[in-house]
């Protein structure tokens, strides 16, 4: 694939507070995707990797335990500056609203509550968070991106909540 720039871990940037910056980042992130994309499909090349140009992120977890192996992956524990990152973040991976083309579709994931363990992901049964808990901390994130930046898709979470996978649940 050739050299391609590489930018701070998401938790890094947020670190930053800065949604314009964060961006600018994933404006250039999908300039050069598309570049790449292009460039394979005229060599004939395989580009079955690149998941039809759907991108699974920004992960808009709420990290709050650090024994949780991806919490670099997010952008920390506040839900109002996960909301403005993953914002920032969809709207630089997919472009302008106004286009006639997508540059990227962008994914926000997991929904939701999911925020480790990894080993217990596809068996865990999360019961102690609250509805507050959930839609003032867990479910802002997402509010924002389906409502503001658009996102064009959602991954689901892979476990349960209070016994009901949460892909499937009627709860969220």
């Amino acid at each position: 694939m050739g050299d391609v720039t590489v930018f701070p871990e998401p938790i890094g940037m947020a670190a930053s507070f800065n949604d314009r910056m964060v961006y600018r980042v994933f404006d250039a992130t999908s300039d050069e995707m598309r570049a790449k994309w292009n460039e394979l499909q005229q060599k004939g090349g395989d580009v079955t990797r690149f998941h039809a140009l759907s991108v699974w992120t920004p992960n808009v977890n709420i990290f709050r335990d650090p024994r949780w192996g991806r919490g670099q992956e997010t952008y920390g524990e506040d839900p109002y500056l996960t909301s403005r990152m993953g914002c920032a973040v969809v709207r630089g991976l997919q472009g302008p609203e106004d286009t006639k083309y997508r540059k990227l579709w962008a994914c926000a994931k997991h929904y939701a509550i999911h925020s480790g363990p990894e080993w217990a992901r596809h068996t865990d049964n999360i019961t102690d968070v609250t509805p507050r808990d959930l839609w003032e901390t867990y479910m802002p994130a997402f509010k924002s991106l389906v409502q503001d930046a658009k996102v064009r898709e959602v991954m689901c979470a892979y476990q349960r909540w209070d016994d009901e996978p949460c892909c499937g649940n009627t709860r969220l």
